[in-house]
């Protein structure tokens, strides 16, 4: 249990710290944004090149990580489809908003530092994987589920693929994971300038992403309907985990390490993508922003209480 905490109470507690700096007007939101580019557009994406680009030959392929974690996601996302029908607050465009917030998990900014800080940077190898394809993927879906809500007779399947390609060609997480495979094959190594800059860049990922998220987490709100939050936050931390975990070890076969990084992930709370789809559109804003909030604050407990199942093998 020492052992988790000393995971878990660190990186909390970064980003509480930047909650606090956020609140207390020490950082305004144009430092903020910035920090968070910096985050997602190059030190995120240093760790996973220099990773990818240096690692062994994998004895697994990601097909059964991905049939396991966005099955279950997908299954989660269909259910909460049909529920969000019961609520005001998440009905909006056929519940694509509230199906995006079950669904997304705050995988770069908590998901990936938690990982990386108890399990090592071997961790980075099954997080590389499903970052590859987790936004693209799921900001896809949710617009498609919004357009075939609205307009049924004019979904324009060829607009909505070029959005997807637009977005993965676009995300640099994507680019640095595909250049670091592209560069695995030529053989030639990490020349030792280019590696010590890749690793100064990815000590930094972990707690700039933290920070980061704590000074982003300064401008949601806990108003609004609370029913909503409920169900989006049971949907996203609780069903979708569990899923996940009948998917890892029932249905596929997936290396046992690589299954505790991918149900570690598949509990995270939130993110803020959701968060810009609900913004964007205007749809489910005050429940979306809530179950971000509150989500993250629960994260605290249930990622200590999931971590310790799967340390004294539980689970």
């Amino acid at each position: 249990m020492e052992s988790i905490l000393t995971t878990v109470l660190p990186v909390f507690g970064l980003i509480v710290l930047g909650f606090v700096f956020a609140r207390l007007k020490l950082i305004d939101a144009a430092t903020t944004r910035g920090l968070t580019q910096f985050v997602f557009m190059l030190a995120i994406p240093a760790l996973l090149f220099r990773t990818v680009a240096s690692m062994k030959p994998q004895e697994a392929t990601p097909i059964g990580l991905w049939i396991a974690f966005f099955g279950g996601l997908a299954v989660t996302w269909i259910l909460t489809t049909l529920i969000s029908q019961k609520f005001d607050s998440l009905s909006a465009s056929g519940g694509a908003a509230a199906s995006m917030a079950a669904g997304f998990g705050n995988v770069a900014l908590l998901g990936t530092p938690l990982a990386l800080a108890h399990y090592g940077e071997a961790a980075a190898v099954p997080v590389g994987l499903i970052l590859s394809i987790h936004a693209p993927l799921l900001w896809f879906a949710a617009t498609l589920q919004r357009e075939i809500t609205r307009h049924s007779t004019t979904v324009s399947f060829k607009r909505l693929g070029r959005e997807l390609f637009f977005s993965l060609a676009k995300n640099a997480i994507v680019i640095a994971l595909a250049a670091a495979a592209i560069w695995r094959l030529t053989g030639l190594g990490l020349h030792p300038v280019a590696d010590r800059m890749l690793s100064m860049l990815s000590d930094a990922s972990i707690p700039t992403a933290l920070f980061s998220l704590g000074l982003s987490l300064a401008t949601y709100s806990l108003r609004g309907q609370w029913s909503g939050m409920t169900v989006l936050i049971a949907m996203k931390m609780v069903l979708m985990p569990i899923l996940v975990f009948l998917s890892l070890y029932y249905v596929v076969s997936v290396p046992p390490f690589w299954a505790k990084v991918a149900l570690l992930l598949a509990a995270m709370p939130t993110g803020a993508n959701a968060f810009l789809f609900a913004h964007r559109n205007e749809e489910s804003v005050a429940a979306v922003s809530a179950s971000i909030a509150l989500g993250t604050g629960l994260a605290a407990i249930t990622v200590s209480l999931l971590l310790y199942l799967m340390d004294s093998n539980a689970m």
